[in-house]
């Protein structure tokens, strides 16, 4: 049977239904009010199809990003467009780092592609360097992921490494996946976007969600960005139709009303109490790796499990060790309200 493998899905446990679950990385100050007014505003018009292309959403969007309407697609969540790109890019091999989001890995495996991992490195940070660029060059892949800033270490890899390696990606024929869903929780991430190279390098593709920024995990809503309209065009082809609903684009459009005040908003809130809850950590002898997104990574020196430890006192957190490249000393938290942070802390100290 298929084995459900990431956070969020506590509440689904027997007896876990009041729990407080840390183990999805979703914005604290959650849904925006006139996003909920604007689904529920939409329930009328669930009696027809969407518009397959999610022209308006596309073309807010296109505001929102400052690139070309054109050069968006929307799916049924960032995960959707992952699972059609191996198909869209006929791509045979696909070269990912670890540790890293799974799906980029299960997609490929889902079309039959060979995966190449390249490690990090525990004493460089689990940071991206100039070696995964020597690494491409030697697998050629046909298809490269990188999670910026990663899951699970919210490490940002910098925009003069992204440009190398689309440099090196450009001269052997290989696709590069961007995933920037957390980019906007990060406090320079206007800076460290990629977006900057999409009208230069036709084979990059950028993929965003509103799943962890607008708090709209439920309702599925993802996107991506590339100049390449073939590829655009293969995207749609591998996908199926109507795959974001009425009430999805309703949503998307909404979010993006006052997106940047939003936005502006939760970094400060994210930063905040991340700093707190990162410094508490180390106080309390995790080696906590610095992170740009809205979740920690630490690594316990303790030998008990601290996963489990934490749901006895209710509070889950997500446990690193079926990452590739990682064991089950390694864990991730959301930051989360200033409530439930101190809940969390305050159930690690107990656990002590």
């Amino acid at each position: 049977m298929y084995e459900y493998s990431h956070g969020g899905n506590a509440v689904f446990e027997e007896g876990n239904e009041n729990i407080i679950d840390l183990s999805a990385n979703i914005n604290p100050l959650g849904l925006p009010k006139n996003v909920a007014e604007a689904i529920i505003r939409e329930i009328p018009n669930i009696n027809r199809y969407p518009d397959n292309f999610s022209t308006l959403l596309r073309e807010k969007t296109s505001v929102f990003e400052g690139v070309n309407p054109d050069w968006i697609i929307f799916g049924n969540g960032a995960s959707d467009i992952i699972f059609r790109l191996p198909r869209a890019t006929s791509a045979s091999k696909i070269m990912v780092c670890a540790p890293t989001f799974a799906d980029y890995e299960r997609s490929a495996q889902s079309y039959g592609a060979e995966v190449c991992r390249y490690f990090t490195s525990k004493e460089n940070g689990f940071a991206l360097d100039e070696d995964f660029i020597n690494a491409v060059q030697t697998e050629k892949p046909r298809l490269v992921y990188v999670c910026n800033p990663n899951n699970p270490t919210g490490k940002i890899t910098e925009a003069g490494l992204i440009r190398k390696l689309l440099d090196c990606c450009n001269k052997i024929g290989t696709w590069v996946a961007i995933d920037e869903c957390f980019m906007d929780f990060a406090k320079d991430g206007n800076i460290q976007t990629s977006k900057v190279f999409l009208d230069k390098y036709s084979n990059l593709v950028i993929l965003k969600a509103f799943t962890k920024m607008f708090t709209l995990p439920g309702v599925r809503l993802g996107y991506a960005m590339c100049s390449n309209k073939a590829l655009i065009n293969s995207l749609y082809f591998h996908g199926t139709d109507w795959a974001v609903s009425n009430l999805a684009q309703a949503a998307g459009i909404a979010a993006l009303e006052d997106a940047k005040t939003f936005i502006g908003e939760t970094v400060v809130h994210v930063a905040k109490e991340r700093n707190i809850v990162e410094r508490e950590l180390a106080c309390l002898g995790y080696l906590v790796y610095a992170s740009s997104a809205n979740y920690i990574f630490f690594q316990s020196p303790f030998s008990f499990d601290l996963r489990k430890a934490l749901d006895d006192k209710g509070v889950r957190i997500r446990s690193c060790g079926n990452y590739h490249g990682l064991d089950n000393t390694y864990y991730r938290v959301a930051v989360s309200t200033k409530a439930n942070n101190k809940k969390f802390l305050d159930a690690i100290r107990s656990s002590l």
